[in-house]
Protein backbone atom coordinates (compact mmCIF):
# COMPACT_ATOMS: atom_id res chain seq x y z
CA UNK A 1 0.00 0.00 0.00
CA UNK A 2 3.19 2.35 0.93
CA UNK A 3 4.17 1.87 -2.73
CA UNK A 4 0.72 2.33 -4.37
CA UNK A 5 0.60 5.47 -2.69
CA UNK A 6 4.07 7.22 -4.12
CA UNK A 7 3.06 6.23 -7.19
CA UNK A 8 -0.42 8.17 -7.07
CA UNK A 9 1.30 11.30 -5.35
CA UNK A 10 4.03 11.10 -8.23
CA UNK A 11 1.10 10.69 -11.37
CA UNK A 12 -0.82 13.35 -9.27
CA UNK A 13 2.23 16.10 -9.26
CA UNK A 14 3.22 15.30 -13.45
CA UNK A 15 -0.59 16.16 -14.11
CA UNK A 16 -0.28 19.47 -11.78
CA UNK A 17 3.08 19.94 -13.38
CA UNK A 18 1.65 19.24 -17.17
CA UNK A 19 -2.18 21.31 -16.33
CA UNK A 20 0.20 24.50 -15.27
CA UNK A 21 2.94 24.89 -18.09
CA UNK A 22 -0.48 23.80 -20.65
CA UNK A 23 -2.18 26.78 -19.29
CA UNK A 24 1.36 28.91 -19.87
CA UNK A 25 1.45 27.97 -23.26
CA UNK A 26 -2.37 28.82 -24.00
CA UNK A 27 -1.68 32.28 -22.43
CA UNK A 28 1.10 32.88 -24.78
CA UNK A 29 -0.66 31.48 -27.80
CA UNK A 30 -3.71 34.06 -27.29
CA UNK A 31 -1.71 37.21 -27.17
CA UNK A 32 -2.16 39.01 -30.31
CA UNK A 33 1.55 39.81 -32.36
CA UNK A 34 2.44 43.18 -32.08
CA UNK A 35 1.40 45.53 -34.61
CA UNK A 36 3.85 46.40 -38.08
CA UNK A 37 3.55 49.79 -38.55
CA UNK A 38 5.61 52.06 -41.42
CA UNK A 39 6.13 55.74 -39.95
CA UNK A 40 8.11 57.59 -42.30
CA UNK A 41 9.47 55.02 -44.29
CA UNK A 42 10.37 53.06 -41.19
CA UNK A 43 9.12 50.30 -39.88
CA UNK A 44 7.61 50.45 -36.44
CA UNK A 45 6.16 47.89 -33.96
CA UNK A 46 3.17 49.22 -31.65
CA UNK A 47 1.03 46.87 -28.59
CA UNK A 48 -1.70 45.23 -30.62
CA UNK A 49 -5.27 47.12 -30.60
CA UNK A 50 -3.13 50.31 -30.84
CA UNK A 51 -5.37 53.31 -31.71
CA UNK A 52 -3.70 56.70 -33.44
CA UNK A 53 -3.30 58.52 -30.16
CA UNK A 54 -1.50 55.42 -28.09
CA UNK A 55 1.12 54.71 -31.10
CA UNK A 56 1.88 58.37 -31.36
CA UNK A 57 2.66 58.39 -27.48
CA UNK A 58 3.82 55.56 -27.35
CA UNK A 59 6.65 55.69 -30.50
CA UNK A 60 7.22 59.38 -29.08
CA UNK A 61 5.35 60.33 -32.71
CA UNK A 62 6.59 64.22 -32.54
CA UNK A 63 5.82 66.18 -35.77
CA UNK A 64 7.21 69.52 -36.23
CA UNK A 65 5.65 72.49 -35.10
CA UNK A 66 4.42 75.70 -37.54
CA UNK A 67 5.59 78.97 -36.42
CA UNK A 68 4.27 82.39 -36.85
CA UNK A 69 6.83 84.42 -38.77
CA UNK A 70 6.97 88.30 -39.78
CA UNK A 71 6.71 89.18 -43.24
CA UNK A 72 10.53 89.20 -44.07
CA UNK A 73 9.92 85.16 -42.68
CA UNK A 74 12.13 85.71 -39.30
CA UNK A 75 10.33 83.98 -36.45
CA UNK A 76 7.79 85.70 -34.03
CA UNK A 77 6.50 82.80 -32.82
CA UNK A 78 7.94 79.67 -32.98
CA UNK A 79 5.82 76.51 -32.44
CA UNK A 80 2.54 77.73 -32.25
CA UNK A 81 1.22 75.72 -35.07
CA UNK A 82 1.15 71.65 -33.89
CA UNK A 83 1.89 69.60 -36.58
CA UNK A 84 -0.06 65.81 -37.53
CA UNK A 85 0.35 62.69 -38.27
CA UNK A 86 -1.98 61.02 -41.07
CA UNK A 87 -2.95 56.99 -41.36
CA UNK A 88 -2.64 55.90 -45.12
CA UNK A 89 -2.19 59.70 -46.29
CA UNK A 90 -5.80 60.50 -44.61
CA UNK A 91 -6.19 62.36 -41.32
CA UNK A 92 -7.91 60.75 -38.55
CA UNK A 93 -9.17 60.74 -35.08
CA UNK A 94 -6.79 59.81 -32.27
CA UNK A 95 -8.98 57.16 -31.60
CA UNK A 96 -8.92 55.52 -35.00
CA UNK A 97 -7.61 51.72 -34.67
CA UNK A 98 -4.86 51.02 -36.23
CA UNK A 99 -3.74 47.57 -38.19
CA UNK A 100 -0.49 46.06 -38.94
CA UNK A 101 0.62 47.50 -42.54
CA UNK A 102 -0.74 50.58 -42.12
CA UNK A 103 1.44 53.45 -43.11
CA UNK A 104 1.88 56.81 -40.40
CA UNK A 105 3.75 60.14 -42.09
CA UNK A 106 4.60 63.19 -39.94
CA UNK A 107 3.19 66.15 -40.84
CA UNK A 108 4.52 69.11 -40.51
CA UNK A 109 2.52 72.33 -38.73
CA UNK A 110 2.24 75.04 -41.29
CA UNK A 111 4.21 78.37 -40.92
CA UNK A 112 1.57 81.52 -40.65
CA UNK A 113 2.45 84.83 -41.80
CA UNK A 114 1.86 87.14 -39.30
CA UNK A 115 -1.50 89.59 -40.68
CA UNK A 116 -1.21 92.82 -42.71
CA UNK A 117 -2.43 96.11 -43.61
CA UNK A 118 -2.48 97.67 -46.70
CA UNK A 119 -2.17 101.28 -47.13
CA UNK A 120 -3.13 103.41 -50.22
CA UNK A 121 -2.04 106.94 -50.01
CA UNK A 122 -2.63 109.19 -53.55
CA UNK A 123 0.14 110.85 -55.06
CA UNK A 124 -1.48 113.36 -57.32
CA UNK A 125 1.96 115.00 -58.32
CA UNK A 126 3.02 111.64 -59.59
CA UNK A 127 6.47 110.00 -59.01
CA UNK A 128 8.95 108.86 -61.97
CA UNK A 129 9.43 105.67 -63.11
CA UNK A 130 12.25 102.50 -61.65
CA UNK A 131 14.05 102.76 -64.26
CA UNK A 132 13.64 106.20 -65.00
CA UNK A 133 14.14 106.73 -68.38
CA UNK A 134 12.50 110.67 -68.39
CA UNK A 135 11.73 113.24 -66.37
CA UNK A 136 7.55 112.78 -66.73
CA UNK A 137 5.91 111.99 -63.87
CA UNK A 138 2.61 109.96 -63.52
CA UNK A 139 -0.02 110.58 -61.11
CA UNK A 140 -0.97 107.79 -59.17
CA UNK A 141 -1.39 105.84 -55.56
CA UNK A 142 1.73 104.53 -53.63
CA UNK A 143 0.46 101.46 -52.12
CA UNK A 144 2.24 99.98 -49.13
CA UNK A 145 1.94 96.66 -47.26
CA UNK A 146 2.64 96.31 -43.42
CA UNK A 147 2.77 93.55 -40.96
CA UNK A 148 0.62 94.57 -38.07
CA UNK A 149 3.11 92.85 -35.32
CA UNK A 150 6.77 93.60 -36.83
CA UNK A 151 5.79 97.11 -38.54
CA UNK A 152 7.97 95.81 -41.39
CA UNK A 153 7.07 96.63 -45.04
CA UNK A 154 6.19 94.01 -47.20
CA UNK A 155 6.17 95.64 -50.31
CA UNK A 156 5.75 99.46 -52.21
CA UNK A 157 4.72 99.73 -55.44
CA UNK A 158 3.43 102.32 -57.36
CA UNK A 159 -0.13 102.09 -58.98
CA UNK A 160 -0.44 104.79 -61.99
CA UNK A 161 -4.23 106.48 -61.81
CA UNK A 162 -3.64 108.43 -65.20
CA UNK A 163 -1.38 109.66 -68.13
CA UNK A 164 2.16 111.37 -67.06
CA UNK A 165 2.90 114.33 -66.96
CA UNK A 166 5.68 115.65 -68.99
CA UNK A 167 7.53 118.99 -67.68
CA UNK A 168 9.24 121.46 -70.07
CA UNK A 169 12.33 120.54 -68.99
CA UNK A 170 15.45 118.94 -70.09
CA UNK A 171 18.07 116.82 -67.16
CA UNK A 172 22.14 117.19 -68.91
CA UNK A 173 23.51 114.38 -66.92
CA UNK A 174 27.60 113.02 -66.94
CA UNK A 175 29.14 109.90 -65.88
CA UNK A 176 32.24 108.09 -65.04
CA UNK A 177 33.91 111.07 -63.45
CA UNK A 178 35.47 112.76 -61.16
CA UNK A 179 38.11 113.35 -63.81
CA UNK A 180 40.40 116.02 -62.74
CA UNK A 181 40.41 119.38 -64.90
CA UNK A 182 37.70 118.05 -67.42
CA UNK A 183 35.60 117.76 -64.52
CA UNK A 184 36.33 120.83 -63.10
CA UNK A 185 35.99 122.85 -66.65
CA UNK A 186 31.99 120.94 -66.96
CA UNK A 187 31.33 122.84 -63.33
CA UNK A 188 32.70 125.82 -64.49
CA UNK A 189 30.79 126.24 -68.07
CA UNK A 190 27.45 125.36 -65.26
CA UNK A 191 27.85 128.08 -63.19
CA UNK A 192 28.62 130.49 -65.97
CA UNK A 193 25.30 130.02 -67.89
CA UNK A 194 23.39 128.78 -64.51
CA UNK A 195 22.85 125.68 -65.70
CA UNK A 196 21.42 122.56 -63.79
CA UNK A 197 23.20 118.86 -64.00
CA UNK A 198 23.44 115.34 -62.45
CA UNK A 199 26.89 113.67 -62.03
CA UNK A 200 26.94 110.11 -61.65
CA UNK A 201 30.61 109.14 -60.07
CA UNK A 202 32.10 106.03 -59.56
CA UNK A 203 33.39 105.40 -56.21
CA UNK A 204 36.90 104.36 -56.69
CA UNK A 205 37.48 107.89 -58.28
CA UNK A 206 35.22 109.65 -55.87
CA UNK A 207 37.62 108.44 -53.06
CA UNK A 208 40.71 109.26 -55.16
CA UNK A 209 39.29 112.62 -55.78
CA UNK A 210 37.63 113.66 -52.75
CA UNK A 211 38.11 117.35 -53.97
CA UNK A 212 36.14 117.11 -57.23
CA UNK A 213 33.07 115.36 -55.22
CA UNK A 214 32.95 118.45 -52.85
CA UNK A 215 33.34 120.74 -55.28
CA UNK A 216 30.49 119.50 -57.69
CA UNK A 217 28.21 119.15 -54.24
CA UNK A 218 29.08 122.52 -53.07
CA UNK A 219 27.84 124.12 -56.62
CA UNK A 220 24.44 124.91 -56.52
CA UNK A 221 22.27 123.74 -59.02
CA UNK A 222 24.40 120.31 -59.58
CA UNK A 223 23.93 116.97 -57.63
CA UNK A 224 25.93 114.22 -57.30
CA UNK A 225 24.98 111.16 -57.65
CA UNK A 226 25.99 106.85 -57.71
CA UNK A 227 27.48 105.08 -60.89
CA UNK A 228 29.11 101.94 -58.85
CA UNK A 229 32.53 101.36 -57.23
CA UNK A 230 34.74 100.10 -60.08
CA UNK A 231 32.05 100.29 -63.23
CA UNK A 232 32.39 96.76 -64.16
CA UNK A 233 30.56 95.64 -67.67
CA UNK A 234 31.77 91.78 -68.09
CA UNK A 235 29.31 90.44 -67.44
CA UNK A 236 26.71 93.41 -68.29
CA UNK A 237 25.58 95.09 -64.88
CA UNK A 238 22.01 93.26 -65.26
CA UNK A 239 23.47 89.98 -65.21
CA UNK A 240 26.08 90.37 -62.43
CA UNK A 241 25.60 88.16 -59.48
CA UNK A 242 23.35 89.82 -56.44
CA UNK A 243 25.99 90.36 -54.12
CA UNK A 244 28.02 92.17 -56.99
CA UNK A 245 25.35 94.52 -57.83
CA UNK A 246 24.65 95.10 -53.89
CA UNK A 247 28.53 95.62 -53.32
CA UNK A 248 29.17 97.71 -55.85
CA UNK A 249 25.61 100.40 -55.32
CA UNK A 250 26.68 100.52 -51.66
CA UNK A 251 30.46 100.89 -51.44
CA UNK A 252 30.34 103.68 -53.86
CA UNK A 253 27.31 104.99 -52.11
CA UNK A 254 29.23 104.89 -48.40
CA UNK A 255 31.82 106.95 -50.36
CA UNK A 256 29.69 109.65 -51.45
CA UNK A 257 27.90 109.84 -47.96
CA UNK A 258 31.59 110.16 -46.40
CA UNK A 259 32.16 113.28 -48.38
CA UNK A 260 29.08 114.71 -47.05
CA UNK A 261 26.90 113.43 -50.31
CA UNK A 262 23.72 111.12 -49.40
CA UNK A 263 22.94 109.45 -53.23
CA UNK A 264 19.18 108.56 -54.26
CA UNK A 265 19.61 108.03 -57.61
CA UNK A 266 22.10 105.11 -59.01
CA UNK A 267 22.31 104.68 -62.57
CA UNK A 268 24.27 100.97 -63.82
CA UNK A 269 27.21 101.27 -65.50
CA UNK A 270 26.42 100.74 -69.39
CA UNK A 271 23.13 101.01 -68.83
CA UNK A 272 22.65 97.41 -67.70
CA UNK A 273 19.48 96.90 -65.50
CA UNK A 274 17.44 94.51 -64.43
CA UNK A 275 14.54 93.94 -61.66
CA UNK A 276 17.17 92.30 -59.57
CA UNK A 277 19.27 95.69 -60.11
CA UNK A 278 16.01 97.82 -59.33
CA UNK A 279 15.29 95.67 -56.22
CA UNK A 280 18.68 96.06 -54.50
CA UNK A 281 18.62 99.85 -55.69
CA UNK A 282 16.23 100.72 -53.80
CA UNK A 283 16.62 98.48 -51.00
CA UNK A 284 19.53 100.92 -50.77
CA UNK A 285 16.92 103.79 -51.55
CA UNK A 286 18.14 104.58 -54.55
CA UNK A 287 16.24 104.94 -57.57
CA UNK A 288 17.50 103.93 -60.89
CA UNK A 289 18.02 106.28 -63.39
CA UNK A 290 19.14 105.59 -67.48
CA UNK A 291 18.45 107.98 -70.26
CA UNK A 292 16.60 108.58 -73.48
CA UNK A 293 19.06 111.01 -75.12
CA UNK A 294 22.68 109.20 -76.20
CA UNK A 295 25.17 111.42 -78.45
CA UNK A 296 27.91 109.13 -77.65
CA UNK A 297 30.06 111.26 -76.99
CA UNK A 298 32.93 108.38 -75.45
CA UNK A 299 33.05 107.24 -79.30
CA UNK A 300 36.13 107.34 -81.20
CA UNK A 301 36.50 110.55 -83.19
CA UNK A 302 33.74 112.11 -82.02
CA UNK A 303 33.29 116.00 -82.45
CA UNK A 304 31.94 119.05 -80.53
CA UNK A 305 29.93 119.60 -83.51
CA UNK A 306 28.39 116.19 -83.80
CA UNK A 307 27.72 115.90 -80.30
CA UNK A 308 26.02 119.20 -80.35
CA UNK A 309 23.44 118.13 -83.41
CA UNK A 310 22.98 114.62 -81.53
CA UNK A 311 21.41 116.71 -78.87
CA UNK A 312 19.80 119.06 -80.13
CA UNK A 313 18.06 117.11 -83.10
CA UNK A 314 16.83 114.13 -80.25
CA UNK A 315 15.89 116.39 -77.20
CA UNK A 316 12.27 116.96 -76.18
CA UNK A 317 10.46 117.85 -73.32
CA UNK A 318 11.20 115.12 -70.23
CA UNK A 319 14.81 113.98 -71.98
CA UNK A 320 17.29 112.68 -69.96
CA UNK A 321 20.73 113.33 -71.73
CA UNK A 322 24.04 111.38 -70.89
CA UNK A 323 27.58 112.57 -71.38
CA UNK A 324 30.40 111.79 -70.05
CA UNK A 325 33.08 113.93 -67.96
CA UNK A 326 35.35 111.08 -67.36
CA UNK A 327 36.20 107.55 -69.28
CA UNK A 328 38.90 109.29 -71.20
CA UNK A 329 39.72 112.45 -73.04
CA UNK A 330 36.59 114.28 -73.08
CA UNK A 331 37.42 117.63 -75.17
CA UNK A 332 34.85 117.28 -77.33
CA UNK A 333 32.20 116.94 -74.73
CA UNK A 334 33.40 120.56 -73.05
CA UNK A 335 33.23 122.41 -76.21
CA UNK A 336 30.13 121.22 -77.06
CA UNK A 337 28.50 121.86 -73.76
CA UNK A 338 27.90 125.67 -74.35
CA UNK A 339 26.06 125.06 -77.43
CA UNK A 340 24.12 122.01 -75.89
CA UNK A 341 22.68 124.78 -72.88
CA UNK A 342 22.08 127.51 -75.31
CA UNK A 343 20.36 125.23 -78.25
CA UNK A 344 17.77 123.37 -75.23
CA UNK A 345 16.79 126.95 -73.61
CA UNK A 346 15.94 128.66 -76.88
CA UNK A 347 13.12 125.26 -77.42
CA UNK A 348 11.68 126.96 -75.07
CA UNK A 349 13.35 123.95 -72.32
CA UNK A 350 14.55 124.33 -68.50
CA UNK A 351 17.64 122.62 -67.74
CA UNK A 352 16.98 120.38 -64.09
CA UNK A 353 18.50 117.86 -62.30
CA UNK A 354 17.09 114.62 -62.13
CA UNK A 355 15.78 115.00 -58.73
CA UNK A 356 13.50 118.01 -59.44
Amino acid sequence: MARTGRIGSRVALVVVVLVAAGWRASGVADQPPPLELRVDGTVRQAVAGSTLANAVRDLGLKPRAGDLVDVAGVTLAAGRYPGHVVVNGVPLSGGHPLRSGDALRLVPGPDHTEPVTTRRVPIPGGEPADPEYTLGRVPGDEVTVRGNISGKVASSAFRPTGPAQVPQAVALTFDDGPWGTQTMRILAILRRFHARATFFTVGDLAARYPGIIKAEDRQRGVIVEDHSWSHPLTPPFGEQRPGVVRAEIDKARQTLISEGVHPTLFRPPGGGWSDQVVAIASSLDCRVVLWSVDPRDWAPGRTAKGIVRSVLSHVEPGSIVIMHDGGGDRTATVQALPRIIRGIRRMGLRLVTVEE
